[in-house]
């Protein structure tokens, strides 16, 4: 740690504590004696902030609760010192907060997240205090406070410069994180240098996995557009939580502007990485896409590409929402490339140009799998009128969707019209 940033006086400033003697007493006891059996009570702690804090979930530290659980029972047995001796901790006692600390700085977790969980802990440990408060202490409970801000102040100075610390000297904090090291991977950049700088181990192969949550479609006339992307960004987040909890250590996410982008180190199951999605999406309530593409390392930025270039696929198409991979999407993919086979399935629909309700018809149809119910719902028809606009499809066409062979063939000339319509928009969505 730099001696010069321990020495700043500027980040070192606690205020003088209290001097009345012997330990702080709530409800006529010792007030430190609920924390007393602090290896029980640091697990518990931290099993409740991998329930509850926002802090914890956002930036995985499921990955650290090993180390964290070490750090908490450090800090219990220092709040302890503290409310009998008070005496605040010095850099020695705080080992395994450091320790903590840095592995969390060059994992690129931002420092405010780590001074929340801290400020977490301190108020964590103050409830437990107060817990065996009585009326009579209110004299008591004034020193209290003042006690648990002198330390809060303590801790936050010694996370703040073990933080700084963990940067290579001349290197600004935005440069030297996990986001920076994925858009080095994105960018076709050799990663190797910074991710050694940052104590990563990059692996040979990598799954890129692009998320993409739907929402309802807001109200006819709705102007709260804000409202509904942070709602589609809340929706990611809490995705990206769920895929991180189970990966750990093993995913990195990159940063905006490419939201929902992570990669997930060797190559998993495929299987595995499904059934998180179904998870995620029964615990959270929105509808999840995923596309999937596995990668060696040096191949990431052309497999994003591909991954982006399925996602505008999937909206395009409407198709469901569900995990893709280039396997389930290949006859789409190549129906949608240009050239005369593309121009040649097309043709096979231009009998409907001037009947566009029977265009649609036939889109919403296929949607939902030739079910003629679902159809006649989602067109607010009777079924009758959805088996006579498919009889006067096939009329029209010479292709009848109620046979395999020529159903083919309608399905694929509407991928390739979707693709080459001028009315539709091409855009991937935006959050």
């Amino acid at each position: 740690m730099s001696p010069a940033l321990l020495n700043n006086p500027a980040l070192l400033n606690t205020p003088a504590l209290p001097k009345t003697p012997g330990p702080l007493m709530l409800g006529g006891k010792p007030a430190s004696a609920v924390v007393r059996d602090f290896v029980p009570l640091a697990a518990e702690l931290v099993n409740h902030f991998s329930r509850e804090s926002p802090m914890f979930k956002s930036f995985h530290m499921e990955s650290v609760q090993e180390d964290l659980v070490a750090a908490t029972e450090q800090g219990l047995q220092l709040t302890i010192q503290l409310m009998d001796h008070k005496k605040l901790p010095t850099d020695a006692d705080l080992g395994s907060i450091h320790t903590l600390t840095v592995r969390q700085a060059r994992k690129g977790v931002p420092l405010g997240a780590i001074l929340a969980l801290t400020d977490e802990g301190v108020t964590a440990f103050r409830n437990l205090i107060l817990s065996r408060a009585e009326a009579e202490d209110s004299a008591n409970l004034k020193e209290l406070n003042h006690l648990l801000f002198a330390l809060a102040q303590r801790l936050h100075s010694f996370v703040s410069v073990s933080y700084l610390a963990a940067m290579p000297t001349g290197v600004e904090l935005e440069e030297y994180s996990v986001g920076a090291l994925v858009k080095a991977m994105l960018d076709g950049n050799d990663p190797t240098q910074l991710a050694l700088q940052m104590g990563i181990e990059l692996t040979p192969s990598y799954l890129v996995l692009r998320l993409l949550v739907s929402l309802p479609r807001p109200r006819p006339g709705a102007k709260d557009g804000a409202h509904h992307r942070l709602q589609a960004y809340r929706g990611l987040a809490a995705v990206q939580a769920k895929i991180a909890a189970h990966f750990g250590v093993t995913l990195l996410e990159a940063p905006a502007p490419q939201r929902g982008l992570v990669l997930i180190e060797g190559t998993p199951h495929w299987g595995s990485v499904c059934e998180v999605i179904r998870q995620a999406k029964d615990e959270i309530g929105v509808e999840i896409t995923a596309i999937g593409e596995n990668s060696a390392l040096e191949d990431i930025s052309a497999a994003e590409a591909t991954t982006r270039e399925l996602a505008h696929l999937v909206r395009r198409l409407r198709l469901p929402a569900r995990p893709y991979r280039m396997e389930d999407l290949a006859l789409e993919y190549q129906l949608t490339r240009n050239g005369p086979g593309r121009d040649s399935l097309i043709n096979l629909l231009k009998p409907l140009d001037s009947n566009p309700e029977l265009l649609q018809t036939l889109s919403v149809h296929l949607a939902n799998d030739q079910h003629r119910q679902r159809t006649a719902s989602a067109l607010g028809l009777h079924t009758n009128t959805v088996d006579n606009r498919i009889k006067r499809i096939a009329h029209l066409t010479g292709l009848d969707p109620t046979l395999p062979s020529e159903l083919l063939k309608l399905r694929a000339a509407m991928i390739s019209l979707a693709f080459a319509s001028t009315d539709m928009d091409i855009r991937p969505a935006k959050l």
